[in-house]
């Protein structure tokens, strides 16, 4: 993990951990606290932006330091060829053969410095792309930072106005006013039942009145038919005698 992805976590972790008002109280203390998160990275980022251009400087050194060699080693090859062509002409003039020696020597020289520094600038080059790329990992991050600066604080006051308003909803469901309201609700429904028990024995007492009224009804309505029967049968009774003949 980066410098900065365990910067992230530790104020995520601060936040959770902590609950201080300080720097979680609200959007202006979660701001301030990310504009100080961020400004020491940008501080660090451009320390190591300055370190990282010394190691580029000290390439670049390295770089003409071998051309430079790289020259001198053609100008004393051409003095090694032609302390040759005069040794080779004058054999017995001993100056030819110190100078070629001289030209030959700083030419090894060269050779096993040239080979030095050739690996310096390869150490060199990767450490200046290992550190470019931290400088871009940084770059991203403080980047980062920023963008979630603004997501926090927007999440923040989101979440903060969920709960102003169920604390607003909580309140108007347990207020005075709802508490009447169910009190109204309540002594209608006791009414409504003190009136439908009054009607069920209301009611109750006229139904066995008329059952009663009914009864006496049905008892006359027998009364009456019983007679009409009997009536009916003696008549009947009268019709079927026979009749005395007369004989007079």
């Amino acid at each position: 993990m980066s410098f900065f992805g365990k910067l992230i976590t530790l104020i995520r972790g601060f936040f959770i951990r902590s609950g201080d008002d300080l720097v979680t109280g609200s959007p202006e203390a979660i701001k301030s606290t990310y504009a100080v998160a961020i400004a020491d990275s940008q501080k660090r980022y451009k320390e190591l932006e300055a370190a990282v251009a010394l190691l580029a400087r000290e390439r670049e050194r390295t770089e003409e330091r071998l051309k430079t060699l790289e020259y001198e080693e053609q100008d004393l090859q051409k003095k090694l060829e032609g302390a040759l062509s005069a040794a080779e002409a004058d054999q017995n003039n001993p100056t030819h053969r110190e100078a070629g020696i001289r030209y030959q020597t700083r030419i090894h020289e060269i050779d096993a410095l040239q080979l030095k520094l050739t690996q310096d600038l390869e150490l060199q080059k990767n450490k200046v792309e290992e550190y470019k790329m931290r400088l871009r990992s940084f770059k991203d991050e403080i980047d980062r930072l920023k963008r979630e600066q603004g997501e926090m604080i927007a999440e923040y006051v989101s979440n903060q106005q969920v709960l102003m308003l169920e604390d607003r909803l909580r309140g108007l469901s347990e207020n005075v006013v709802d508490q009447s309201v169910i009190a109204i609700r309540e002594k209608v429904a006791n009414l409504k039942s003190q009136a439908r028990i009054a009607a069920e024995m209301n009611q109750s007492s006229t139904s066995a009145q008329d059952q009663k009224y009914e009864q006496i009804g049905a008892d006359k309505v027998a009364a009456r038919k019983f007679d009409e029967l009997l009536q009916s049968r003696i008549e009947a009774k009268k019709e079927q005698k026979p009749k005395v003949r007369d004989l007079g």
